[in-house]
Protein backbone atom coordinates (compact mmCIF):
# COMPACT_ATOMS: atom_id res chain seq x y z
CA UNK A 1 0.00 0.00 0.00
CA UNK A 2 2.50 2.47 0.94
CA UNK A 3 6.41 3.03 -0.12
CA UNK A 4 8.53 4.89 1.92
CA UNK A 5 11.45 6.19 -0.55
CA UNK A 6 14.73 7.96 1.63
CA UNK A 7 15.71 10.85 -0.39
CA UNK A 8 18.37 11.68 2.20
CA UNK A 9 20.54 10.04 5.02
CA UNK A 10 23.03 12.52 7.22
CA UNK A 11 24.61 10.62 10.41
CA UNK A 12 24.60 12.96 13.33
CA UNK A 13 27.65 11.69 15.49
CA UNK A 14 27.43 14.33 17.94
CA UNK A 15 24.00 13.72 19.02
CA UNK A 16 24.56 10.07 18.23
CA UNK A 17 21.53 9.83 15.70
CA UNK A 18 20.92 9.82 12.18
CA UNK A 19 18.87 12.30 10.35
CA UNK A 20 16.32 10.76 7.69
CA UNK A 21 14.03 12.50 5.29
CA UNK A 22 12.08 10.71 2.88
CA UNK A 23 8.66 10.42 1.00
CA UNK A 24 5.46 7.82 0.95
CA UNK A 25 4.12 7.32 -1.50
CA UNK A 26 0.51 6.46 -0.52
CA UNK A 27 -1.74 5.80 -3.31
CA UNK A 28 -5.24 5.30 -2.95
CA UNK A 29 -5.45 5.71 0.53
CA UNK A 30 -5.47 8.63 3.21
CA UNK A 31 -2.24 10.03 5.12
CA UNK A 32 -0.99 7.32 6.78
CA UNK A 33 -0.65 7.47 10.50
CA UNK A 34 2.76 8.03 12.18
CA UNK A 35 3.22 4.98 14.15
CA UNK A 36 2.63 2.85 10.83
CA UNK A 37 5.45 5.20 9.07
CA UNK A 38 7.56 4.55 11.73
CA UNK A 39 7.05 0.88 11.68
CA UNK A 40 7.63 0.65 8.30
CA UNK A 41 10.61 3.15 8.21
CA UNK A 42 12.14 1.18 11.13
CA UNK A 43 12.40 -2.20 9.36
CA UNK A 44 13.31 -0.85 6.56
CA UNK A 45 16.30 0.59 7.99
CA UNK A 46 16.43 -2.71 10.65
CA UNK A 47 16.43 -0.93 13.57
CA UNK A 48 13.92 -1.26 16.61
CA UNK A 49 10.80 1.08 16.44
CA UNK A 50 11.61 2.78 20.02
CA UNK A 51 14.44 4.39 18.77
CA UNK A 52 12.84 6.10 15.48
CA UNK A 53 11.34 9.27 15.98
CA UNK A 54 8.75 10.84 13.06
CA UNK A 55 9.82 14.92 13.47
CA UNK A 56 7.41 15.77 10.28
CA UNK A 57 4.94 14.40 8.17
CA UNK A 58 3.09 16.49 5.57
CA UNK A 59 1.24 15.63 2.17
CA UNK A 60 1.68 17.56 -0.77
CA UNK A 61 -1.41 19.36 -2.14
CA UNK A 62 -3.48 17.83 -4.52
CA UNK A 63 -0.55 14.21 -4.73
CA UNK A 64 -0.51 11.40 -3.07
CA UNK A 65 2.30 11.55 -1.95
CA UNK A 66 3.53 12.92 1.64
CA UNK A 67 7.31 14.10 2.72
CA UNK A 68 8.33 13.89 6.42
CA UNK A 69 11.59 13.79 8.77
CA UNK A 70 12.74 11.21 11.08
CA UNK A 71 15.28 10.65 13.71
CA UNK A 72 17.16 7.38 14.57
CA UNK A 73 19.45 7.23 17.67
CA UNK A 74 21.51 4.78 18.82
CA UNK A 75 19.42 3.74 22.23
CA UNK A 76 15.99 4.76 23.88
CA UNK A 77 17.82 7.06 26.40
CA UNK A 78 19.40 9.64 23.99
CA UNK A 79 16.19 9.58 22.23
CA UNK A 80 14.32 10.68 25.71
CA UNK A 81 17.25 12.95 26.38
CA UNK A 82 17.10 15.40 23.20
CA UNK A 83 13.35 15.12 21.99
CA UNK A 84 10.92 17.74 22.72
CA UNK A 85 7.86 15.62 25.33
CA UNK A 86 5.58 16.68 22.72
CA UNK A 87 6.98 14.31 20.11
CA UNK A 88 7.38 11.62 22.22
CA UNK A 89 3.92 12.00 22.70
CA UNK A 90 3.24 11.79 19.19
CA UNK A 91 4.65 8.96 18.75
CA UNK A 92 2.80 6.69 21.22
CA UNK A 93 -0.08 4.93 20.37
CA UNK A 94 -3.76 6.28 21.43
CA UNK A 95 -3.72 3.95 24.79
CA UNK A 96 -0.51 5.03 25.86
CA UNK A 97 -1.39 8.49 25.76
CA UNK A 98 -4.48 7.76 27.92
CA UNK A 99 -2.98 6.49 30.88
CA UNK A 100 -0.98 9.93 30.88
CA UNK A 101 -3.49 12.03 30.84
CA UNK A 102 -4.86 11.49 34.42
CA UNK A 103 -0.95 12.75 35.73
CA UNK A 104 -2.00 16.41 33.96
CA UNK A 105 -5.26 17.18 36.18
CA UNK A 106 -3.28 17.56 39.22
CA UNK A 107 -1.57 20.79 37.80
CA UNK A 108 -5.04 22.07 36.70
CA UNK A 109 -6.26 22.05 39.82
CA UNK A 110 -3.50 24.28 41.41
CA UNK A 111 -4.02 26.78 38.77
CA UNK A 112 -7.63 27.72 40.35
CA UNK A 113 -5.82 28.58 43.91
CA UNK A 114 -3.76 31.14 42.36
CA UNK A 115 -5.96 32.67 40.83
CA UNK A 116 -8.07 34.75 44.46
CA UNK A 117 -4.36 36.06 45.20
CA UNK A 118 -4.31 38.17 42.53
CA UNK A 119 -7.95 40.18 43.02
CA UNK A 120 -6.36 40.44 46.74
CA UNK A 121 -3.14 42.52 44.77
CA UNK A 122 -5.78 44.27 42.63
CA UNK A 123 -7.55 45.67 45.28
CA UNK A 124 -4.70 47.04 47.31
CA UNK A 125 -3.66 49.77 44.70
CA UNK A 126 -7.34 51.21 44.99
CA UNK A 127 -6.76 52.20 48.32
CA UNK A 128 -4.01 53.68 48.38
CA UNK A 129 -5.53 55.37 45.52
CA UNK A 130 -7.61 57.35 47.81
CA UNK A 131 -5.08 57.93 50.40
CA UNK A 132 -3.06 60.12 47.69
CA UNK A 133 -6.28 61.78 46.66
CA UNK A 134 -6.89 63.19 50.19
CA UNK A 135 -3.77 65.40 50.56
CA UNK A 136 -3.95 66.48 46.99
CA UNK A 137 -7.28 68.32 48.87
CA UNK A 138 -5.53 69.10 51.75
CA UNK A 139 -3.33 71.42 49.84
CA UNK A 140 -5.30 73.96 47.94
CA UNK A 141 -6.86 74.35 51.91
CA UNK A 142 -3.64 75.38 53.06
CA UNK A 143 -2.74 77.94 50.60
CA UNK A 144 -6.28 79.62 51.47
CA UNK A 145 -5.01 80.43 54.74
CA UNK A 146 -2.04 82.27 54.18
Amino acid sequence: MMKIEISEKVENPLLQRTEIKFKVDHSNSPTPKRLDVRAQLAGQLGVPEEVVIIDKLASMYGRQVASGIARVYGSRQGLEELEPKYLLQRGLPAEAKEKEKPEEKPKAEEKPKEKPKEKVKAEKPKEEKQKEEKPKEEKPGKSEGK
